[in-house]
């Protein structure tokens, strides 16, 4: 079994492990990697972040041997922590409105858009700012591993990807807004015009020509000229990468997200592009 270690691992000296009853663990896992960041719900601030990578993750069982290892290994999971909330990161969520929503119908609406797999868990996300629930699905053998874990609650990354794209088109009074949040192979579209959600998708790349191929493709179906097109990018691209370098040779204005406004970062932070994990830093908004 190969040893899972931290890619990154960064704490602040205010950390104090007798103290998690007053922090909230807000996790992300995808098959790229399993990572977490440490809320001190005592003063509203990150004080920590960790971020394991995998690699050879071919299927979502896969994930199971490296999670199991990071848990046991990791003593930080031998607390109890306030809350602990784990957003599963797939494509497979659809969105219901709230008028049709009904509890006991959550295999029935997942089913619209994705074929039934037997290991299906379902879930239903309440969004604030949209009035519609975030319907998805996760392995019954990725949630039995946080069983030994208290006050756990399951999320979908896509739920806090609308939330913050909502907020910030109100903020900023935005006609138009196209959000565009990068993964290592996938990538996530929200459009918003006039202050609704005109489109929330996500798609598999292997390649930049793929990434920039869809966006493209997006923008066209609904009519919004991609040069004159200002795109938020938000997840983990840089200036310097393939990715942004063929977006700016399309796309006139880019621009980089930001981090919550209402909550506070600790001095850990500051070399990490304020862009980043912003999926993560913005869970908070569908609690």
């Amino acid at each position: 079994m190969t040893t899972q270690k931290p890619h990154i691992s960064l704490f602040d000296k205010s950390y104090n492990k007798n103290k998690s009853n007053q922090y909230k663990l807000y996790v992300e896992l995808s098959s790229n990697g399993f990572k977490y960041t440490i809320l001190d719900t005592e003063n509203n601030t990150f004080i920590g972040i960790e971020e394991y990578r995998f690699s050879d993750i071919y299927n979502n069982y896969s994930l199971v041997e490296p999670l199991k290892e990071i848990i046991k290994s990791n003593e930080l999971y031998k607390n109890e922590f306030k809350a602990i909330i784990i957003a599963f990161v797939n494509n497979r969520s659809t969105l219901i409105p709230n008028a049709i929503y009904q509890a006991d119908k959550l295999a029935n609406y997942h089913q619209f858009n994705f074929s039934k797999q037997e290991e299906d868990q379902f879930y239903s996300d309440q969004l604030i700012n949209l009035s519609a629930y975030n319907i998805y699905s996760i392995p019954d053998f990725i949630t039995t591993i946080f069983n030994g874990l208290r006050n756990v609650q399951f999320k979908h990354f896509s739920s806090a990807l609308v939330e913050s794209a909502l907020i910030d088109a109100k903020r900023e009074k935005a006609l138009s807004l196209v959000n565009v949040h990068v993964l290592p192979s996938s990538f996530q579209v929200i459009v918003i015009k006039n202050q609704k959600l005109e489109l929330y998708n996500s798609f598999n790349y292997q390649s930049s020509e793929d990434f920039i191929y869809y966006l493209l493709f997006v923008l066209d179906q609904l009519n919004i000229n991609n040069e004159e097109a200002t795109i938020k990018l938000t997840g983990e691209v840089e200036k310097n990468s393939v990715i942004y370098t063929i977006l700016h040779k399309y796309i006139q204005t880019l621009n980089f997200g930001n981090r919550p406004e209402n909550l506070k970062f600790s001095y850990i932070f500051e070399e990490t592009p304020k862009h980043f994990h912003h999926a993560l830093f913005n869970q908070f908004l569908c609690e």
